[in-house]
């Protein structure tokens, strides 16, 4: 089964699925844009600016928010806001969904050819001026998704029913239907964090990976392996496949004390497919779902997965 007609069997709403639908062609273009460029020039460090959030910005991160905003002009999208840009914008029709995205996430991982791909999150307006739509939170997500451009481009996908893999068929330039309804694994023994910020760590989080370090002689009574690729979408993949937790917490950095990623354009989205495979993602404290939207580039600690071991995280804030 391709996109199209799965979209055609499970959406109830036309317009979230045109929205989808070009997305997807936008991912295709993207893909197709990343595989021709020459590397050597303008993707890598030579013509860099910063972003709206005073993050590195390439060229290629531009680029790719400028083909999202082709596609998504022409749908029925009523508004897009983007990590790359400063505010939203609005297309100026009586329409009734939003459109979150972060362009390329990972693409500053893109000289050494490790994946990256493009986050996205689909809202209803629920009668709101787009200003105050924009910052509903992310129980509100009517569908999100993410798009990885690795060896395979492929597609992560949530109606609110189940998430769902796809992988492009690059003969026909289309999306087909690899594995419905997955389901993340309870139990791991395996865990994902950039172990090089561990000194600025707070105290639960420290209590966690300690623990989990430990192996067999410690409180877990078992061995866990680390992964860490550094691309959000990667390591997503990864724990949809086999399971695992991953964890991007605050730290007492300054820039970071509130977290390091974007509640609206990667930890919302990223959430709702987790729930949606039997998973869970939460900040520590609170369902990443359930926290309030202040703005567009309102940033969270993010720790999602396996069930059992985002419990027991949030066990060791409970006990700190």
């Amino acid at each position: 089964m391709d996109l199209d007609n799965y979209l055609l069997k499970n959406s109830k709403e036309e317009e979230i699925s045109s929205i989808i639908k070009s997305l997807a062609n936008a991912a295709i273009r993207i893909s197709a844009t990343i595989r021709t460029i020459k590397p050597q020039k303008s993707i890598l460090n030579n013509d860099t600016k910063l972003n709206s959030d005073g993050d590195i910005q390439k060229p290629l991160d531009i680029i790719s928010d400028e083909i999202l905003i082709s596609f998504l002009e022409k749908s029925p999208a009523a508004g897009y806001a983007s990590e790359e840009q400063e505010g939203y914008i609005d297309f100026k029709n009586n329409n009734n969904f939003i459109v979150f995205a972060d362009p390329l996430d990972g693409s500053s991982n893109i000289d050494v050819n490790v994946s990256i791909g493009t986050i996205f999150s689909i809202m209803s307006k629920n009668n709101l001026p787009l200003e105050k739509a924009f910052i509903q939170n992310g129980s509100h997500q009517k569908s999100s998704g993410f798009f990885v451009y690795g060896p395979q481009t492929t597609l992560f996908i949530t109606l609110g029913i189940g998430t769902t893999l796809f992988a492009l068929d690059e003969k026909q330039d289309k999306f087909v239907l690899i594995k419905d309804n997955i389901n993340i694994p309870e139990i791991t023994n395996e865990f994902s964090i950039n172990a090089s910020y561990r000194r600025f760590w707070d105290s639960a989080t420290l209590q966690y990976i300690n623990e989990c370090q430990s192996g067999e002689s410690g409180s877990r009574n078992k061995n866990f392996g680390m992964r860490w690729v550094g691309s959000l979408v990667a390591d997503a993949s990864r724990i949809f496949n086999r399971g695992g937790i991953f964890l991007y917490p605050s730290d007492m950095r300054e820039k970071y004390k509130n977290g390091r990623l974007r509640l609206t354009y990667e930890a919302n989205p990223i959430a709702f497919l987790v729930e949606q495979a039997n998973g869970e993602a939460t900040d520590g404290h609170q369902n990443i779902l359930n926290l309030e939207v202040n703005n567009l580039h309102q940033r969270t600690p993010l720790i999602f997965g396996s069930k059992e071991e985002v419990i027991e995280y949030k066990k060791s804030y409970s006990n700190s």
